[in-house]
């Protein structure tokens, strides 16, 4: 079959959505094509949607399958892209997946240029479900992950139980213009999501804190792909936590040691997993680049939703710095325990951190659907100021406090940053 997968685009377009290729598509491109299908990707992070653009492709390509992924904030576009398809070809079954749909499947297939939705990990799913499209068969009930509406209601299938990570290749980069990216080099060192249970994280509500590490030697064997292949000089590993065993870390630097030296590399972990001879070994292995979620400057605030500490966050960033690693340090207003005070102590936080050597990015803390702050809203005392997926970006502030009103928090966060010399998170 041909397969149209596409990359649904955020509705601002700014640096930040050309950041890195969307590996998951790419994943299901290079899975469906390995089954025999013939697939094309269109990342319209990198053009806008333009829905002429889709009319071409749609001419040219003549899909019998479109697929579309959706973050939150994409959703709104991937349903304009659902309805374009079913005006242009009623016939052509359209599939969502990503975070958006994973969480509220049922949601999702309200919308009815909709035909079916794909929950967590799409590559299964997909080839099921293109073996029953190719066979006529209208029996989905079978199909793992998949969800559907027939005569009888909507029904989401249980997803099937999580295998070995390797199992489905490496994503198809050829299937992308790697070019328009700024980091194009970007790997996924595991399957699943964090072990960590954050309230303002939706990835354990996704993946039910499975995390399935992919073997050390495998990631660099693709490393080592993306060297011969397309020159990759510099690789960022995309995952939330990426010393999370220290077994497979040093694992990963022994192999790393095959390269000669020829791969520099960047990763993100939590501050309370890292220690000075394991950052020192990193920086020996070519990492020059890591981000440390913090999140607040306030003690009170961390014991309630990251569980750190402000002196491990100091150790950490101390250590990184004198590993000669660029460090950024991210974190992110409004929390439900938030006073003026505590806000305060995250921006002097910021500064101290920033005289130790670290770039700081901050953004509005959004209640996206699948966190506790969305699902206990009233409880925590938060009011979310809006429905409208589109401003669920990180830049727009869609949460009142019980101590803090919307327009008093982006009078903080604008004079404190003004003072502190940095911007929001592009």
């Amino acid at each position: 079959m041909r397969v149209l997968l596409i990359n649904a685009p955020v509705a601002r377009m700014s640096p930040h959505a050309r950041l890195s290729p969307p590996l998951g598509i790419a994943y299901l491109g290079a899975y469906a094509r390995s089954l025999g299908h013939t697939v094309e990707l269109l990342d319209l992070n990198i053009s806008g949607y333009s829905p002429r653009r889709l009319d071409a492709v749609m001419a040219r390509f003549a899909p019998e399958v479109v697929g579309i992924s959706a973050h939150t904030e994409t959703y709104p576009n991937a349903v304009r892209i659902a309805r374009q398809v079913k005006e242009r070809s009623p016939e052509v079954p359209v599939v969502l997946g990503g975070p958006h749909p994973s969480i509220l499947p049922e949601d999702v297939l309200a919308e009815r240029a909709v035909d079916f939705v794909v929950v967590g990990e799409g590559e299964e799913p997909l080839a099921a479900l293109l073996d029953a499209l190719e066979s006529g068969s209208r029996e989905f009930g079978p199909v793992p992950g998949l969800g559907y509406t027939d005569e009888t209601g909507v029904h989401v299938n249980d997803r099937a139980a999580p295998g070995d990570p390797e199992r489905f290749g490496l994503p198809a980069r050829d299937l992308l213009s790697l070019e328009f990216y700024r980091d194009a080099f970007n790997v996924l060192t595991a399957r699943g999501g964090c072990p960590y249970r954050c309230p303002f994280c939706s990835a354990s509500f996704i993946w039910h804190g499975r995390h399935r590490p992919r073997a050390p030697r495998a990631v660099v064997d693709e490393a080592e792909f993306l060297m011969t292949e397309y020159g990759a000089r510099f690789v960022f590993f995309v995952d939330d936590i990426f010393t999370l065993s220290r077994r497979w870390l040093d694992e990963f630097l022994e192999e790393l040691a095959r390269l000669d030296g020829g791969l520099t590399w960047g990763c993100g972990t939590r501050v309370d997993l890292v220690d000075e001879p394991m950052l020192r070994a990193m920086a020996a292995a070519g990492c020059t680049g890591i981000q440390f979620g913090i999140e607040s400057g306030s003690q009170q605030v961390l014991d309630s939703v990251k569980g750190i500490s402000k002196k491990a966050a100091v150790d950490a960033v101390r250590w990184s710095v004198a590993a000669g690693i660029s460090t950024t340090v991210s974190f992110m207003v409004p929390f439900p325990d938030d006073t003026e005070e505590t806000i305060a102590e995250t921006f002097a936080f910021i500064e101290e951190l920033m005289a130790l050597g670290a770039q700081p990015l901050l953004s509005y803390t959004t209640p996206f659907p699948g966190t506790q702050f969305h699902r206990d809203a009233a409880e925590l005392g938060i009011a979310v100021l809006s429905d409208d997926w589109e401003q669920y970006d990180c830049k727009h502030v869609l949460m009142a406090t019980k101590n803090l009103s919307a327009e008093r928090i982006e009078a903080l966060v604008t004079a404190e940053t003004a003072r502190l010399g940095f911007s929001r998170s592009a």
